[in-house]
C-alpha cells in the first residue's frame, strides 16, 4: 500500500469517525430545532444552527452517510450492469454486440444532467429514484471499457487454441479472463463514487432529491436562498462546512481510486 493511499484512506476514516459521532451520539437532532435561529458555533452546537434552529453539525453528519450510501449504491449497480453488459457485448459479438454498443454510445453521448433533471422531476423525489437515475447514466463507461478488454482477450492465440481443444465458456472465463477483467471493472466502479456524490448533491441543490433527507446539496441550496446571507457572518458556519465536506470526500474517493488503480493494474 502506497503512502499516498494510506493518507487518503486515513482522512476518509477520520471523517467517518467524526460523522459517526455526529449521526449516532451527538445529542442534537438533524431534523428538529435544538437551539435558537442562526446561533454561532459553540460547545453546545459545534457548527452552530441554521435559520430554523436545527444543528448544522448533525445535518452535516447525516449528509455524509447519505452521500456515501448514494455513491456506494450507484457504484455497485454500475459494477454489475456495466460489467455484465460489457462482457456479453465483447464475448458474444454479432447483433448482440451491435445492440449493446448502441446503448453504450447512446448513454455516453446524451447530456446527463438535463436528462437526469427531467427524469427526477417525473419519477419523484425519493432516495431510491436518485440511485436508479444516477446509475442509469453511470454504467455505460464501465460497459465500454469491459467490452474493449474482452474483445482484446478473446482474440488472443491461447484463447483461440483453448476453444479449438473444446474448452467451454466457464473454463475460459475462470482461467484466462476473470483475473484481467474484474480488476478493471472494480477500478472503474470505484471511480463512480465521487461522481455519484456530486450528481446527487447537484440534484438536491436543484430541489430534485428527497426533501426530508439531509443532503449536502440541499444544505447548500438552503443557505444560498437565505436572503442577504453574504452580508452576514452566518455563511461561515452554515455554507462552508457542507462545501468543504463535499469537496474533501469527493477528492479523497477520487485519489483513493487512482492509487488503487496503480496498485491493482501494476
Amino acid at each position: 500500500m502506497s503512502r499516498k493511499l494510506k493518507v487518503y484512506l486515513s482522512i476518509l476514516f477520520i471523517l467517518f469517525l467524526i460523522f459517526t459521532y455526529g449521526a449516532l451520539f451527538y445529542p442534537h437532532s438533524s431534523k428538529l430545532p435544538s437551539g435558537g435561529s442562526l446561533e454561532s458555533p459553540s460547545a453546545t452546537h459545534f457548527l452552530g444552527t441554521d435559520d430554523l434552529g436545527v444543528d448544522v453539525f448533525s445535518q452535516l453528519s447525516k449528509g455524509f452517510f447519505l452521500s456515501m450510501f448514494i455513491g456506494l449504491s450507484t457504484s455497485t449497480m454500475s459494477f454489475f450492469i456495466g460489467g455484465i453488459l460489457g462482457f456479453i457485448a465483447g464475448y458474444a459479438g454479432g447483433k448482440i454486440d451491435f445492440f449493446i454498443s448502441f446503448l453504450i454510445n447512446f448513454f455516453l453521448s446524451i447530456p446527463q444532467l438535463p436528462i437526469m433533471i427531467v427524469i427526477g422531476a417525473f419519477f419523484g423525489q425519493s432516495l431510491l429514484n436518485i440511485v436508479i437515475i444516477i446509475s442509469l447514466f453511470s454504467w455505460a463507461y464501465i460497459a465500454k471499457i469491459t467490452r474493449v478488454k474482452v474483445l482484446e482477450i478473446k482474440n488472443r492465440d491461447f484463447i483461440i487454441i483453448s476453444k479449438s481443444y473444446g474448452a467451454g465458456f466457464y473454463y475460459i472465463f475462470k482461467k484466462h479472463m476473470f483475473s484481467e477483467i474484474v480488476p478493471i471493472i472494480i477500478i472503474n466502479s470505484l471511480s463512480i463514487i465521487g461522481k455519484a456524490i456530486i450528481q446527487e448533491s447537484s440534484l438536491a441543490f436543484l430541489g430534485l432529491s428527497d426533501p426530508t433527507s439531509r443532503s449536502w446539496g440541499l444544505m447548500i441550496q438552503k443557505v444560498i436562498n437565505f436572503p442577504g446571507i453574504y452580508f452576514t457572518e452566518f455563511w461561515v458556519w452554515w455554507l462552508l462546512p457542507p462545501l468543504i465536506s463535499l469537496t474533501l470526500v469527493t477528492y479523497c474517493t477520487r485519489m483513493i481510486c487512482r492509487e488503487a488503480e496503480e496498485i491493482i493494474l501494476a
